[in-house]
């Protein structure tokens, strides 16, 4: 009995993994908020994901098709350092990050910015269904009250169920525009190919949100 319990829990967890997409939200410019300092972000986003069943399929070898779907994110930041945040962010589509971001080149004020960022998210609670992000963080501040930002982005989605092999790699990043001064609005749009399959496949997300300062930011 035992033994087919674990047989479905390792399939439902190969199903989920195959089903599921990391996030590509962004939203992020290239500063950090400060010491003792925070943030707070919502967004709606679209996003896309590949339909695995019709990839499975051996009719399907070209053009694979995609599923595109809703999603509301949250998350939040807080300054460990001057130029280090700590990162949480989850969203309705199960997916859960912790992560930190380090600022390497200007300062809250500078008018150009640039973090390096490192994120290991799950699946909800499936801690076998595992991804890793690796974020650089540029933007362009010409006033308090715009910002322009590219964020390019690799990650890597695996799983650590035992008899599942291989995993999926995203290589993309987002761009958009951030408008306010101590709060701010704006949009994302990200583009990624997801590859570590036969085929590989363009990823396209849309997202509308806002950030929500707290502390001297």
């Amino acid at each position: 009995m035992l033994r087919q319990l674990m047989s479905w829990f390792l399939f439902g967890g190969t199903v989920l993994f195959l089903a599921s997409c990391a996030s590509l939200t962004g939203f992020q410019d290239g500063r950090t908020v400060g010491r003792n300092n925070g943030e707070f972000y919502a967004s709606l986003n679209v996003s896309a994901t590949p339909n695995f069943d019709a990839w499975e399929d051996d009719s399907v070898t070209v053009n694979v098709p995609t599923l595109t779907f809703p999603s509301l994110e949250f998350g939040g930041r807080y300054g460990v350092s001057e130029k280090v945040d700590l990162t949480l962010r989850l969203n309705t589509n199960l997916n859960v990050g912790i992560g930190a971001k380090f600022q390497v080149i200007g300062d809250r004020q500078s008018p150009f910015a640039m973090s390096l960022g490192a994120e290991v998210g799950s699946f909800g609670v499936v801690l076998g269904l595992l991804n890793v992000q690796v974020p650089v963080y540029l933007s362009i501040h010409p006033s308090e009250s715009f910002g322009w930002y590219l964020t390019p982005r690799y990650i890597r989605q695996f799983t650590t169920f035992a008899g599942v092999e291989n995993g999926l790699s995203y290589l993309g990043g987002n761009t958009g525009i951030l408008l306010g001064k101590r709060n701010k609005f704006g949009l994302d749009i990200g583009y990624y190919r997801l590859g570590g399959v036969e085929n590989s496949i363009g990823l396209f997300q849309f997202g509308l949100g806002g950030r929500f300062a707290f502390g001297n930011n």
